[in-house]
């Protein structure tokens, strides 16, 4: 699993003063006024990031503002007119108008610069309100500009026409990784003109504010997933084979004297390494495309004899003899890799080239996938297991590197789906797309805190997992590569469970649980002698089972 790099090594902020010259706004047509210029204004994130991105998007926010009546006089995004917003979904900017007033038109004006995390949003909705509080959506703008533009260039989002009386106006737009606004202008008249009328008020968006329910179809009944990875790994061929005493502590909980008491994790995911044998990445980066011979190597290796998913079965089939449960299943997903476009040869399938770069050659490849996977679960006869989903393995949705990434995964869900199962993601911390995750559709997605790979407050936790109720999602528990030699990481993980109980989400979530390979840290932690080591297995173990209690953190 990919984690995503921090923010300042993506984009590299200066926070010296400014030296580029503002320009003045755009004037307002003839006859109409600014009517935001000079005024105070809120922005408010769709989801809660005081604890992750607000601390740095506190730096990032200059004098003058949105409403100062400049622009920046540069597409250098070190220039201060650039407002900065990072993550958290979308901003909402509010205005106060201090009277009611008959709004004409309404301009946003943005910053792209795809090498540096900086996009466009992909739309921009307006709003407006007579008390701040029941607001009427008078349009959506969306972007003119394709996102995979990558040379820095200034949009605006016009929206004209209007005829309406508010006091109040709002600009609502996505903020992927990087929003750069410079200026929020709302050409009208002050006062109440003739025949300006009170725009019908706007149902607003309805959030489910639960999380995704343990054993949800949604999630094809699984409720605590974890992560084994396998495919491709050069620096140690080995790490590529789970075995049948790797995967043994996985599905049945051992104790420590090595017996087997019960069921431990109920479904496990297979997921790619990051490297494919051609060098490309299987996950989405466009500068390292695959070729289908790599799609191939990561069937064959999921479904090789002995290992992985034939291992998966034969311990299954241990553990359900051991407890006496003949009808148990373990449940199964298996990760589809990022089929990155790209003008290189990526290889034949029915006779026919597949080109990288048209979306119907795109689909042929997530079909043919699909169904080889298919082809050799049932070849495979795994008797103790039963398939329920497929995994997107790209941690975010891809926007800048084709315009079809909606489509895309729209489609991939709906094969899926056409097959009887679950498309499942596991988006980082307010990736790319996390908050639409169903209207992209997918099934179900479980957000990653991050927690225990960045420097956040531990109350970060308590924000991501308020972000993923408000959403309807599950929710990853990640336990950190060193944290068997390094204390500090492995109170990190403690502290995913402390918030478990703290947050609901213990018994309330569906869960993913992320770990190193090779075989993997629950793995590592449950054989150790050491019992600080062993711990990590029997609390997470007393996790799964809602029978957890809060565990003291240094």
């Amino acid at each position: 699993m990919q984690k995503f790099p921090t923010l300042l090594s993506l984009i590299g902020f200066v926070f010296a003063s400014s030296t580029f010259a503002s320009e003045p706004a755009p004037a307002p047509p003839n006859g109409m006024v600014d009517l935001v210029f000079g005024k105070k204004y809120t922005a408010t994130s769709l989801v809660p990031i005081k604890y992750s991105f607000a601390p740095m998007e506190a730096g990032l926010q200059f004098s003058g503002g949105l409403t100062d009546g400049k622009i920046a006089s540069s597409t250098d995004y070190h220039d201060h007119q650039w407002q900065q917003y990072i993550r958290g979904g979308m901003r909402s900017i509010v205005v106060d108008m201090g009277q009611v007033n008959t709004v004409h038109g309404m301009r946003g004006r943005f910053l792209q610069d795809i090498p540096h995390g900086i996009d466009f949003p992909r739309e921009v909705v307006y709003a407006l309100s007579m008390d701040g509080k029941r607001w009427a959506v008078v349009g959506t703008v969306k972007t003119a500009i394709s996102l995979t533009v990558t040379n820095p260039i200034v949009q605006t989002y016009d929206l004209t026409g209007l005829d309406y009386r508010a006091r109040y106006v709002k600009m609502t737009f996505v903020v992927d990784v990087f929003s750069l606004a410079d200026e929020f202008q709302v050409f009208g008249n002050r006062g109440i003109a003739d025949g300006a009328t009170i725009p019908n008020v706007t149902p607003p968006p309805v959030y489910p504010d639960k999380y995704c329910p343990p054993g949800s179809p949604k999630v094809g009944g699984t409720r605590n997933m974890v992560l084994i990875t396998n495919g491709y790994y050069k620096k140690d061929p080995a790490i590529e084979k789970n075995s049948v005493d790797q995967l043994l502590p996985y599905v049945g909980y051992i104790s420590p004297s090595g017996k087997i008491k019960d069921i431990m994790f109920d479904a496990v995911l297979f997921s790619a390494f990051g490297a494919a044998p051609s060098g490309g990445q299987y996950g989405a980066d466009i500068k390292k495309p695959t070729v289908l011979s790599d799609w191939q190597y990561y069937i064959d290796n999921t479904f090789m004899p002995d290992y992985n998913v034939a291992a998966l079965n034969i311990a299954t089939g241990k553990v359900k003899k051991a407890l006496d449960k003949p009808s148990y299943r373990e449940k199964v997903e298996i990760a589809i890799p990022y089929p990155t476009p790209t003008s290189k040869y990526f290889g034949v399938i029915d006779g026919k080239p597949v080109n990288m770069e048209k979306l119907s050659d795109r689909e042929r490849l997530i079909r043919w996938y699909v169904d080889e996977v298919l082809r050799k679960w049932k070849d495979g006869h795994f008797d103790n297991l039963k398939l329920v989903g497929m995994y997107w393995i790209s941690e975010k949705a891809a926007f800048t590197i084709n315009d079809s990434e909606a489509a895309l995964i729209r489609y991939v869900g709906s094969y899926v789906r056409s097959k009887g199962l679950v498309l499942d993601w596991i988006p980082f911390i307010n990736a790319e797309g996390f908050y639409e995750w169903h209207s992209l559709g997918f099934d179900a997605a479980e957000m990653q805190p991050n927690y225990s790979f960045h420097n956040y407050s531990v109350r970060e936790l308590g924000e991501a997992a308020d972000a993923c109720r408000k959403l309807g999602m599950g929710i990853e528990l990640e336990i950190h590569w060193d944290a068997l030699k390094v204390d500090s990481l492995r109170e990190k993980y403690y502290q995913y469970l402390n918030w478990g109980l703290k947050k609901g989400y213990m018994k309330g979530a569906a869960h993913s649980y992320y770990q190193n390979a090779g075989p993997g840290t629950f793995y590592q932690s449950c054989m150790s002698k050491d019992p600080d080591i062993r711990k990590i297995y029997d609390k997470t173990y007393d996790f799964i089972k809602g029978k957890y209690t809060e565990t003291n953190v240094k």
